[in-house]
């Protein structure tokens, strides 16, 4: 708690205004120290002490040339000596008014002005100095006169600078710069270091609050991708509370929150407090956990499963709330990586999704599908576009009889194969939903209109065959497409849109009930007719039969399946056919197995049946010789100019 406290703290609005505060205050006594040494920043203490030396040094030759004057004047000097101690002299002067190293003298005070003149006033003596030295009597007097003023200022200067203190005082003031400028440099230095110091609890702070989400509190997908290793004990599981989108669709944010909080209450119920909980999206979870002593995962799951159903209000409606779960078990032996194992148990989860189930565990046979699958996909890639494929995909025709004469051929419903030379049998609804899940279910759909046209185009072609052709459509060609890809690929192939019958199932039509019936208008105005497929199966079925414009209803096989035991379930299948023939609907019954069913079925009103008991599904050329067979009847079209007694003349 205190660790949070000092962690939150560190995060406050008023932490970063002290902090810049600080760096203000630091930015300002930099501005002011530098106002302050402007002035001395020109000038080194080398220079400075160059500078004292250099004026002690003229106040020296001074009196060196003052010595020599006095003895000239008392007759007992030497007036070269004289000459040469005012070159020197002249020498120093100038070295003070020109160099580099006398620049602090010069720019400290009025130093500058009183040397200029200084110089001048001893350069004008030059005259009088050189008359002096000439003359055979020397005359002395008026620049030794000169020269008692001119020491005295010469003293002053000397005076002013060091006893006076405008030389030491420049000193002194470098000094004292330098020591203001190592106490800000400590200060800023104390200032960074507290600052950086700072700013390192404050990322590991902000790493750590980022790292979890705000909402549930729970470690979010930032910590999971700090995960490298996972225990080969814990099982990884994956969830998702399937009716997330609705709560946020119906109430926002806020109702989603208190869901996702109450689901995560539901899943610690049956964690161990060293499990992992880890959000990492909205209504989206990854659990690791350890099963407990004499659990089975499948066990562990299914109570996750069932603590994570529950009732939801929202507003005056209750939503029943579930979770789905793909789990990788734990590992033993030679166990592959964390991000492959958290892959696979992403893959149950899927696989779960694709299921309709509540849970999925991975294992051989999760892995064996997957493989298979990826062949199946592959192989109808390379099929589609005509490449060498170990895939073939094939069509087979199974009979729609008449009840009263089984004989009797109404038509045919075409039916999907698949053979792969690695899998083998390869199951067609396997195939549509791999079709559909990778986008190839228009090519799906075009591949079987072509394949139809070529194989029973003579049928109608040139034996004048007029009986029905049944086709399953998959959802992908319940598009605006598939009117234009009748049109192109049956009727003008050679097939009449009157022998032509779209099946269509109830999930393929709870896609949209008006898209769906726009195309049945525009199909039925062509000739064709349409069939709901799978009758009985759906959750809705009824409404299904007054929404679409359906002109035939394909009962299941469930309501068929042991009708010849139980005359109730007889009742009820007589029932769907009246309500078929009350909505001016055929009925087609699938699923007739036996004599005693057959029999039944006919009795309750059944028009149609399609079943193992009169044909099973045939490949074309056997569906043909069935049609050839003397003993067979079928509708025609208009008789064709051909023998009567040609079998399929009739």
């Amino acid at each position: 708690m205190i660790r949070k406290t000092v962690q939150k703290r560190l995060l406050l609005r008023r932490t970063f205004v002290f902090l810049f505060v600080v760096m203000l205050g630091l930015v300002g006594a930099s501005f002011y120290t530098y106002l302050q040494d402007r002035k001395l920043q020109s000038f080194s203490l080398a220079a400075v002490r160059v500078s004292s030396w250099s004026l002690a040094q003229l106040r020296q030759e001074a009196s060196t040339l003052d010595r020599e004057l006095a003895l000239a004047a008392a007759g007992v000097g030497d007036p070269d000596e004289v000459m040469l101690r005012y070159d020197v002299l002249w020498s120093r002067y100038d070295y003070l008014l020109k160099s580099d190293e006398s620049a602090p003298l010069r720019h400290y005070g009025d130093n500058e002005t009183r040397l200029k003149a200084l110089f001048a006033d001893y350069q004008a003596q030059e005259s009088t100095l050189l008359a002096a030295s000439a003359a055979a009597q020397p005359g002395w007097e008026p620049l030794v006169s000169f020269w008692t003023g001119h020491k005295a200022q010469i003293d002053r200067l000397v005076v002013d600078n060091f006893i006076g203190g405008k030389l030491g005082q420049l000193m002194i003031d470098l000094e004292a710069s330098r020591d203001r400028l190592s106490r800000l440099r400590l200060l800023t230095l104390a200032a960074i270091v507290i600052i950086f110091a700072y700013l390192a609890l404050a990322l590991l702070a902000s790493r750590k609050q980022a790292r979890i989400d705000r909402v549930t509190g729970l470690p979010n997908s930032n910590y999971l991708q700090s995960i490298r290793t996972v225990d080969p004990a814990r099982a990884i599981v994956v969830c998702e509370i399937r009716e997330f989108q609705l709560v946020l669709a119906e109430c926002g944010q806020r109702e989603v929150a208190e869901l996702s909080r109450a689901f995560i209450r539901q899943l610690w119920s049956k964690l161990a407090a060293t499990d992992e909980l880890i959000q990492i999206a909205q209504g989206e979870f990854v659990i690791l956990a350890v099963p407990a002593a004499g659990l089975e995962i499948e066990e562990m799951v299914g109570g996750l499963v069932a603590a994570t159903t529950f009732d939801w209000q929202i507003g005056d409606a209750v939503v029943r709330i579930s979770g789905v779960f793909g789990a990788d078990a734990p590992c033993v032996g030679n166990c592959s990586g964390w991000q492959s194992r958290y892959q696979q148990a992403h893959r149950a989860l899927a696989q779960a999704h694709l299921e309709g189930r509540s849970h999925y565990i991975n294992g051989a046979e999760l892995r064996r599908r997957i493989r298979q699958e990826t062949v199946i996909h592959s192989g109808l890639v390379r099929f589609f576009q005509g490449e060498p494929s170990g895939l073939r995909l094939t069509m087979v025709y199974q009979p729609i009889v008449s009840a009263d004469n089984i004989r009797h051929i109404t038509g045919a419903e075409v039916l999907l194969r698949c053979q792969d030379q690695v899998i083998g049998f390869v199951p067609p609804n396997l195939v549509v939903e791999i079709c559909e899940r990778y986008g190839l279910g228009e090519a799906l759909g075009r591949w079987i209109f072509r394949e139809v046209a070529r194989e029973t185009g003579q049928l109608y072609g040139e034996l004048g065959y007029h009986g029905t052709l049944s086709i399953n459509l998959n959802p992908a060609m319940l598009s605006e497409t598939l009117v234009g890809d009748v049109r192109a690929l049956l009727i003008d192939a050679g097939i009449p849109a009157t022998a032509l019958c779209m099946e269509i199932t109830e999930d393929n039509a709870a896609l949209s009930f008006e898209r769906v019936n726009e195309l049945i208008r525009q199909l039925q105005a062509l000739g064709v007719t349409f069939a709901l497929d799978d009758f009985g199966t759906g959750h809705s079925s009824l409404e299904y039969v007054r929404e679409l414009k359906v002109d035939r209803v394909k009962i299941d096989r469930c309501f068929v399946d042991g009708i010849e035991h139980n005359r109730d379930m007889a009742r009820f299948l007589g029932s769907i056919i009246a309500m078929a023939d009350q909505a001016y609907m055929k009925s087609v019954i699938e699923g007739v197995e036996n004599q005693a069913q057959w029999d039944l079925v006919r009795q309750l009103g059944g028009t149609l049946i399609q079943g193992y008991h009169a044909y099973r599904p045939m490949p074309f050329n056997d569906y043909m010789a069935l049609l050839l067979d003397p003993q067979t009847e079928y509708p025609t079209a208009t008789p064709l100019p051909v023998s009567a007694s040609h079998p399929l003349a009739r």
